[in-house]
């Protein structure tokens, strides 16, 4: 048991310990799911509950990491941004599940 934690944290260290928070593996994981097209910031805020300063920010760094792209789209007459997940962001996250996965025992 103890070889395997100090293997899990071993292993942490690989990892971009700027993911790690609940609200940035959330927006990754939701736009991986949505595919190419990606998903507004209201889509995301309705769907995942965010309040605006927390989507905001996180969507920032995720943008500031390479892992998220942000699009303009007009979509009923108004002006928004889609957001999508990078090749970049699918490795992170990837990284993140599997290490999630020793966790349990995968």
């Amino acid at each position: 048991m103890e070889d395997r934690i100090i293997g899990l944290v071993s292993d942490s260290k690989a990892l971009n310990s700027k993911i790690f928070s609940l609200p940035k593996i959330l927006i990754l994981i939701s736009i991986e799911k949505l595919g190419e097209d990606g998903a507004t910031y209201t889509d995301l805020r309705a769907g995942l509950e965010l309040k605006d300063g927390i989507l905001h920010s996180n969507l920032k760094t995720l943008k500031k990491m390479g892992y998220v792209v942000e699009k303009p789209v007009k979509l009923e007459k108004k002006n928004l941004k889609t957001y999508s997940i990078t090749n970049e962001g699918r490795e992170a996250l990837m990284s993140v599940r599997a290490w999630f996965g020793k966790w349990r025992g995968e």
